[in-house]
């Protein structure tokens, strides 16, 4: 059984390795360009990348998908099957019909809920609980793909993005692995999807910019949804506050007023509810609790965070 391997986000590496572990032949993997990141601004290689080069595995990091150099390199790889996960661009029919069983890809939703790019963020801003993965086939729509197979898990409200996606792709993997292997024997009959669609659109970065004019409640959902890389923020004194881990409850108080310390935590109003600030950064400094930022900014109960 030949693949070829689609992918571009470190969530994709569990599946990849769960692949080769389970005998499967990896023709090649797909994958974006290196890209510049990080304060250094330096060069770095996507990690399905690092792993298929430690793996001895073919790379290919195409610029344009629609390039006829690149698909002829995908026909000459004579594989039965495509799989697709995280890879972070739409791949055109011109690509995804080649192989004899099709492409398969692995959503980190039920489908038809929360077609696109972000799931699980999705997920952790509506505040929904159980959730699960979907494999299905490429068609030329964006996640309107037959079923093949799904999974329900659930959305823990202990933990942020990075922590649920690095959970979920490990449990996931062992699944989507024995849905190729299903598909590719004709075990598995696809059935189209049913139901109304929501859609789970890429969050950008300025999404991470908070108020304490929002509500409570909203502002622990987004505080968990965009950590670890986003880094959510709020404004102060003319520079901003990341908020790391937070918690609420409910209360009306003045938005942005500091109301207390309770242990290392430290207590603010929000337009509806109150934030509790468990672990807090200033750019360029190192992560501390609530209390212990207040004190080092001469925060004083009837302040105001702004």
């Amino acid at each position: 059984m030949r693949l070829v391997f689609f992918a571009t986000d470190p969530v994709s590496v569990f599946s990849l390795r769960e692949f080769v572990r389970e005998g499967f032949e990896i023709a090649s993997v797909v994958t974006s360009p290196d890209a510049f990141a990080g304060r250094g601004r330096k060069l770095r290689e996507p990690e399905p990348k690092k792993l298929a080069k430690s793996l001895g595995i073919k790379i290919l990091q195409p610029l344009r998908l629609r390039d006829e150099t690149f698909k002829d390199k995908l026909k000459s790889l004579k594989a039965d099957l495509f799989i697709v996960l995280a890879y972070g661009k739409i791949i055109p029919p011109s690509i995804f019909k080649i192989p004899p069983k099709g492409t398969m890809n692995l959503h980190f939703s039920i489908l038809p809920a929360l077609r696109g790019a972000a799931p699980v963020r999705w997920a952790i801003l509506k505040g929904i609980k159980k959730s699960g993965a979907t494999v299905f086939l490429l068609d030329k729509g964006v996640d309107t793909g037959p079923i093949l197979s799904q999974i329900e898990f659930e959305i823990y409200e202990n933990e942020n993005y990075g922590e649920a996606m690095d959970r979920i792709a490990k449990i996931t993997a062992p699944f989507f692995v024995n849905m190729a292997r299903k598909w590719l024997r004709g075990e598995i009959k696809p059935k189209p999807q049913e139901g109304e669609p929501s859609y789970a659109p890429k969050v950008e970065k300025s999404m991470a910019a908070l108020s304490f004019n929002e509500r409570a409640e909203t502002l622990w959902r987004k505080i968990r949804a965009f950590n670890p890389d986003l880094k959510p923020w709020f404004p102060f004194r003319e520079g901003r506050l990341i908020v790391l881990e937070a918690g609420w409850r409910g209360g009306k108080k003045e938005a942005g007023k500091i109301l207390g310390r309770e242990g290392n935590r430290l207590i603010v109003g929000a337009s509806d509810g109150i934030l509790e600030l468990d672990k807090v950064q200033l750019p360029g400094k190192k992560p501390t609790d609530g209390a212990s930022f207040a004190n080092g900014a001469r925060l004083k109960i009837g302040d105001f965070i702004r």
